[in-house]
């Protein structure tokens, strides 16, 4: 990545490549790329939907391609549809497919249209991840780890487990407000991370000192970022660099959880006052940062009371986290509010699927 935005970033400039251009890379050197390593760690044997790794190069003839006139793209996307992992690559007289397929059979043929096939291989995947990581119906994992860094967070809610793993969390732990992990499970998380080092996200004040016992049981080396809040977990792990030490990550992503402010939509369990509100049971509340800004029988008016609060002048992100208490109605409500008052505003909104929470907002 690194590579091609060096390029576009001189193009733009209208500057010649940089040094590290000067060579191109192979289609042989992409197709063994560490995707072919270390997915197999990451999936069971059965879980693979195309079996073959199919390689192979068409020696474009000008008879076939009279009948079959060849055009990269075409060609690319009606490969497409028959397997993913997909490398075409191509020159006057030549063109380089990678591909796994169910079928390579038929991917053969495809290319057979434009000229002879040269340079074939295929390698039945299947076979091939049975006898890298052994027999998964045992359980079996290496107790050597397989990365520098692994990272540990808890959050409740499908939605907030698959938008953590996006981020880069290795284990996401089911847990929260109402549910707090024991540090067993910590531990057993930071094991199975399966790294040399371990970052922790609590993502909840009550859950920081179980993570730091189990920091200090844990025989390789772990550090916990004393994060509160999911957003704050969220922010902290966008600050993660993986050449960085343990401490400096500790130290920029805790840095880096201090810049986001996190909102809260939930509800009342029974009728109480707090800092001067009164509030009714079953009502909605809004926290900021912890403190209850507003109270409501009203959900959206909460939502948009606790936004007109949190959001100030040079705030330019506002992310939304949907959980399963909250409509698609009340989403695109609270989208069309925004876009009216704060259209500067960047907005993001993802299906958390949280309970208790109906609304979790971060403004950065």
């Amino acid at each position: 990545m690194v590579t091609i935005y060096e390029g576009m970033l001189a193009s733009l400039k209208g500057e010649e490549l940089p040094q590290s251009l000067e060579s191109t890379v192979d289609l042989d050197d992409m197709v063994n790329a560490e995707h072919h390593k270390m997915a197999q760690d990451f999936m069971n044997t059965e879980d693979i939907e195309f079996g073959y790794c199919t390689e192979f190069m068409v020696k474009l003839e000008d008879e076939k391609l009279q009948e079959h006139p060849f055009e990269e793209e075409t060609f690319r996307n009606e490969l497409g549809e028959h397997g993913d992992s997909l490398l075409v690559v191509s020159d006057d007289e030549i063109v380089k497919v990678h591909i796994h397929a169910e079928y390579p059979g038929e991917v053969l043929s495809l290319g057979q249209r434009f000229g002879s096939l040269i340079n074939l291989k295929i390698e039945n995947m299947r076979e091939q991840h049975t006898s890298i990581v052994g027999d998964k119906k045992n359980n079996k994992k290496s107790e050597e780890p397989v990365s520098e860094f692994g990272i540990v967070t808890v959050a409740m809610g499908d939605g907030l487990k698959t938008l953590f793993e996006s981020l880069g969390a290795s284990v996401v732990i089911q847990g929260g407000q109402t549910m707090n992990p024991s540090t067993q499970d910590l531990a057993d998380a930071i094991k199975q991370a399966n790294a040399r080092n371990v970052l922790i996200l609590p993502n909840n004040k009550n859950i920081i000192m179980a993570a730091e016992q189990a920091a200090d049981l844990a025989e390789k080396n772990v550090a916990v970022v004393a994060t509160k809040t999911i957003p704050q977990g969220m922010s902290s792990l966008l600050a993660f660099h993986p050449d960085a030490t343990i401490e400096e990550n500790q130290k920029n992503m805790l840095e880096a959880s201090k810049h986001v402010k996190t909102g809260q939509v939930t509800y009342a369990v029974r009728d109480t006052q707090i800092d001067g509100l009164a509030i009714e049971n079953g009502n909605f509340m809004g926290l900021a940062d912890g403190k209850i800004k507003s109270t409501n029988k009203d959900k959206l008016t909460v939502v948009k009371e606790l936004l007109e609060g949190m959001i100030e002048g040079e705030d330019e992100i506002v992310t939304i986290l949907q959980g399963e208490d909250a409509s698609q109605e009340e989403v695109e409500a609270l989208e069309a509010f925004l876009e009216e008052n704060y259209e500067d505003i960047e907005v993001e909104i993802h299906e958390g699927n949280q309970p208790i929470y109906a609304f979790i907002i971060a403004v950065e």
